[in-house]
């Protein structure tokens, strides 16, 4: 064979060798990058269900510390005393007012946490998600009504209560609950929601 066709072969087998490297390298980094993308998407769903089941529970927290039957005296206004004879109807409103918007500033702040995880968790599983987080958030939304009827009780110098005692009893036992009361159903439906949510996120956080 003439060193012409030899130095042809040669050439020939070099720049095979370089384009099987070339697709073996291209294979190899492709798997890389998918190996990491799944990596990289498996933690993003694992921070994410993390940070709401922190925010979840903050929350919860929060619910039952606003639902606390127990008020001490510290919570009322400087100078107030419950069913002192000078106190006024009004007085008694603006007292309870006092307690409860000190009390929902938590449940105010637990909330905003809760509703930015809910999102978060919604743009990556979508309805699942939203199915999960709304139960919680509508137990905050029945707690926030409760203590507004309740302060419109006051004000209206428990009228209000004595004309429906159904509903008297529906709304103190919303406005007022731990989470050991079994026979509570807002207590119950907020132990539900929580449970709802960690079942949706478990077997996200399995893993991280």
């Amino acid at each position: 064979m003439a060193l012409a066709e030899i130095g042809l072969v040669v050439g020939m087998v070099k720049d095979v060798s370089l384009a099987v490297a070339g697709v073996i390298t291209a294979l190899v980094a492709r798997k890389g990058l998918n190996n990491w993308l799944r990596e990289l998407g498996g933690r993003t769903k694992f921070e994410a269900a993390l940070a709401l089941m922190r925010a979840s529970y903050s929350l919860r927290e929060a619910l039952f510390n606003c639902r606390a039957s127990l008020v001490v005296a510290a919570e009322f206004p400087a100078g107030y005393k419950q069913g002192g004879i000078n106190s006024s109807t009004k007085d008694e409103a603006n007292a309870w007012n006092h307690v409860f918007k000190h009390r929902w500033s938590h449940v105010a702040t637990s909330l905003k946490e809760f509703d930015t995880r809910s999102l978060e968790v919604e743009a990556i599983w979508g309805a699942d998600a939203r199915e999960a987080t709304q139960q919680l958030s509508c137990c905050v939304s029945i707690l926030y009504a409760a203590i507004e009827s309740y302060i419109d009780n006051c004000v209206s110098e428990g009228e209000n209560f004595k004309v429906d005692r159904e509903f008297s009893k529906k709304i103190r036992s919303e406005v007022f609950g731990t989470r050991n009361s079994a026979d509570n159903k807002l207590t119950n439906d907020i132990l539900t929601a929580i449970q709802a949510l960690e079942d949706f996120a478990r077997p996200h956080l399995r893993h991280g």
